[in-house]
């Protein structure tokens, strides 16, 4: 008999056993870099995500297991619609385009400030140029690996607990504050979005396939740049960042673009908010879904 709720469900075995793994996952790193003197490092960091990432997995399963809570029931695999995954792909490219203006608006904004824009840009830089990563790499492991573990642990665990322990709304706001602290290396805002958006996807739909899709959508599109641009992307970046006594056009642009966007986001969210209906997370809706399936 499984549980009808997840609000009773633990973090902390959660969080512990995840720490642990990190820590020798982290360690299994360091030893394969040393004994390959530092070279084959996407190779390297792939094995060592995967393996990361699939540790976490196993955890996540084996704490609904402990729990008597219903994976079916996260998951919920109904047939996919085409239509509503074209409207989500929609919403993910807008989310994308605002998320990726960004960095470029907040820079604008801090070019009036000599002190702060100084500091802001080697961090800029870091975060935007290669840092050695393959394509592969990012291919593997953002597009494919990520989104399935984390949508998994944020929507499937994390949110469905909040939902059912708080309601609908908290559980969306907390479990996306909590996806946006854990990508903090990401400027905040951008995984602030997607984490709302995934959330609400789920919600609405009821499907995690469906919040994986729109996480792994997301990564892709922000990536790829980076899989088709050539191995002069550093120097193109550099020369954006580059300070100059004017505002470039660039900035205004990409300022505008996020600005407008953003109107549009919030707006969408709202809508998408107003349309749920239902008081019970997706986790106790498809539960009950399968028992009556199961009954009749």
């Amino acid at each position: 008999m499984y549980q009808k709720s997840f609000k009773h469900a633990s973090l902390w075995g959660l969080l512990g056993w995840t720490i642990l793994s990190f820590i020798a996952v982290t360690i299994l790193t360091t030893v394969l870099l040393l004994a390959f003197a530092g070279e084959h490092f996407s190779f390297v960091r792939i094995l060592s995500d995967s393996v990361l990432y699939f540790l976490v997995y196993k955890i996540v399963v084996s704490q609904m297991k402990k729990q008597a809570l219903s994976i079916d029931a996260v998951a919920h695999s109904t047939p996919k619609k085409g239509h509503d995954l074209l409207k989500i792909a929609g919403w993910t490219l807008l989310i994308a385009v605002v998320a990726t203006s960004f960095s470029i608006f907040l820079l604008t904004i801090v070019s009036f400030i000599p002190n702060i824009f100084d500091r802001l840009i080697p961090y800029l830089e870091q975060i935007s140029t290669d840092d050695g990563l393959s394509a592969s790499y990012l291919f593997v492991i953002a597009v494919i690996v990520a989104p399935i573990v984390e949508e998994i642990v944020f929507r499937g665990y994390i949110m469905n607990k909040w939902v059912d322990k708080y309601s609908v709304k908290k559980g969306i706001i907390f479990s996306s504050l909590l996806f946006m602290i854990f990508h903090f290396s990401s400027l905040f805002i951008p995984q602030l979005l997607l984490g709302l958006l995934c959330a609400l996807v789920y919600v609405k739909y009821q499907n995690l396939f469906y919040a994986i899709f729109t996480h792994s959508l997301y990564n892709l599109l922000v990536i790829l740049p980076a899989l088709l641009v050539p191995s002069d992307e550093d120097a193109a970046v550099e020369s954006l960042l580059q300070p100059s006594e004017g505002l470039p056009t660039d900035f205004i642009v990409f300022s505008v673009i996020f600005i407008v966007g953003l109107f549009i986001v919030i707006f969408l969210f709202a809508r998408i908010f107003r349309s749920i209906t239902s008081d019970q997370s997706p986790y106790a809706e498809n539960l009950e879904h399968i028992e009556k399936t199961v009954t009749y």
